[in-house]
């Protein structure tokens, strides 16, 4: 720039009369041009490489989180809210995508024409570079107060909307109930409080933010005036000529230009931060359970024990939810489970499972403990149906499938026909392709119930348990279940879990439990004759039906 100014257009001939020099003029200009269409060229090459990576790695973060919490136990998942596991895979990711574009467009660039642009200031006019020892400290020191201020309000906002995702997701898979009871108003006004909540911590995080860019256009206003002010003095001594003036104005602005991108990125990071430490909590958390080195891959057959076990929900509570349970189930038997609300009969068959591990004692399946066992080979042998199992979207073969990937459609209707689901579904004008809607809302409980046993039967495990599975189902459908699981299944281990003594009446043994975990074991007729609370329990429900009828 100085040279074009000052040999080109300034330029005199031998007599001091002002003659520009096309050829300087023209010679410079065109190497402007150049560097400009090259400049040109590597911003947009700069820029689709950093969007490719960025977009890349915003990928590999989540995939690498979602790939982590499938390796989650029970216990795990209980730290983490669903609808803060969806913010941090969702909008946490994408903030670090967003600030791993920009430093990637700008890390390299800014800093590099920071330096090179001071440097060249101080060659042409040295006294003049010294303006920046005053200007950038109070950049540096302003950018930090700013950015450490503003990180705070950042962590807390997260928060804040991991509360409004779960308002939304209680509202929306609640939706029918909500209608039902007419809180439509309650929830609006549930809504507009948490994102009101997000506002107001979002207001005072953009409050502190907004000091950035008044600081910058101080910093900008202060380097003109001091610039302009000593660089007159410097030109009316001729210590510096025009074209210099004019190249150190183009620097100048460089400088700022460079310090605006490298704030630009520290308020990314400030914002990333949150973000960062959020899904390192994801990435980070040790799954409770673990395999052995040399892990089991088979089970011998469906008999199971529990051996001086206890369990607590975690290793800091002191209420044991099963204390010093002692149990032995032979494999092909039918084991009724019958108890009140929280007296761990889930629990119970959860252990067997291994969804937890025990706090104290053992349990042993097909002879060894589950601990022994691989978690995938365990858990395909042991099926556990819960009262309120999901369905998914899609067809009702896809969902039978998820019990084995490449059961025939012989075999889905054999398992149909077991779990008496196959008259409703063959009814439905696409039968086996008939859709079934997110958590199965186009079907009714009994129906839902009846195609997740019927998921369970498909993989022939070893032991099957129904944990309240047939809640919804009529006492005769649940008697015909039954009939089949006698008839059709005599080696499988059956445990079930039922409030509806009519439903257990027929098993081998009967666990009946209370507050204070197994209160007795035997079948219905032992129990009838010698346990009080049973008897009571028993008429009571016959009665009941009675008077149904």
């Amino acid at each position: 720039m100085s040279k074009l100014i000052d040999d080109g257009v300034n330029a005199v001939d031998s007599f001091g009369v002002a003659s520009p020099n096309k050829e300087v003029i023209l010679y410079y200009g065109a190497l402007m041009i150049i560097s400009a269409v090259i400049a040109l060229v590597f911003g947009v090459l700069v820029t689709k490489t950093a969007a490719k990576v960025s977009t890349e790695f915003g990928h590999n973060l989540r995939q690498a989180q979602f790939e982590k919490i499938q390796t989650y136990s029970f216990e795990n998942i209980d730290n983490f809210k669903t609808s803060s596991l969806i913010t941090r895979m969702t909008m946490d990711v994408n903030m670090i995508q967003q600030s791993l574009n920009m430093t990637l467009r700008v890390a390299l660039r800014a800093p590099a024409l920071l330096i090179f642009s001071i440097g060249s200031i101080a060659i042409f006019a040295g006294t003049l570079a010294a303006i920046f020892v005053i200007v950038v400290p109070i950049l540096v020191i302003g950018f930090y107060l700013i950015l450490s201020r503003a990180h705070k309000y950042f962590i807390k906002m997260f928060t804040k909307i991991d509360h409004l995702n779960l308002t939304i997701q209680e509202d929306l898979i609640g939706i029918r109930t909500v209608k039902s009871f007419v809180r439509e108003d309650y929830e609006t006004n549930r809504f507009d409080r948490a994102t009101k909540d997000v506002r107001d911590i979002s207001v005072k995080a953009e409050k502190i933010i907004t000091f950035n860019r008044p600081l910058m256009q101080f910093s900008i206003g202060l380097s003109f005036v001091l610039i302009g002010w000593f660089g007159s003095q410097m030109m009316s001594i001729g210590d510096l000529t025009e074209g210099q003036f004019a190249n150190t104005i183009t620097y100048v602005n460089q400088v700022l230009f460079s310090l605006l991108m490298l704030s630009q990125i520290f308020l990314m990071f400030a914002m990333s931060r949150a973000s960062i430490a959020r899904i390192n909590e994801v990435l980070d958390e040790e799954p409770y359970l673990k395999e052995t080195e040399n892990p089991v891959h088979d089970v011998l057959d469906g008999s199971f024990s529990f051996n001086q076990v206890s369990f607590k929900y975690g290793q800091m509570s002191d209420k044991y939810v099963l204390k010093d349970v002692n149990l032995k189930v032979e494999s092909g038997s039918y084991v009724g489970i019958f108890g009140s609300t929280g007296t761990g009969k889930s629990t119970l068959v959860q252990l067997l499972a291994r969804l937890y591990d025990t706090t104290s004692g053992e349990v042993l399946v097909g002879g060894k403990n589950v601990k022994d066992y691989g978690l995938e080979a365990l858990r395909k042998e042991v099926i556990l149906v819960l009262q309120k199992n999901v369905l998914f979207s899609g067809t009702v073969r896809e969902n039978i499938q998820w019990g084995k990937k490449d059961a025939t459609d012989e075999e889905i209707i054999q398992v149909l026909k077991q779990a008496q689901a196959y008259d409703f579904v063959m009814a439905m004008e696409k039968g086996l392709d008939t859709h079934i809607e997110q958590g199965g809302v186009n079907l009714s409980g009994g129906q839902r119930q009846r195609l997740t046993i019927a998921r369970a039967l498909i993989g022939s495990p070893k032991i099957l348990i129904l944990d309240d599975s047939t809640s919804a189902v009529d006492t005769k459908t649940d008697a015909l279940i039954r009939e089949a699981f006698r008839k059709d299944m005599p080696h499988m281990t059956k445990v079930v879990i039922s409030q509806r003594l009519s439903s257990i009446e027929d098993a081998n043994q009967i666990i009946l439990m209370d507050e204070q975990g197994i209160n007795s074991i035997g079948t219905h007729e032992e129990l009838y004759q010698h346990n009080a609370m049973y008897k009571t329990i028993y008429d009571a429900q016959s009665k009941s039906k009675e008077v149904e009828e």
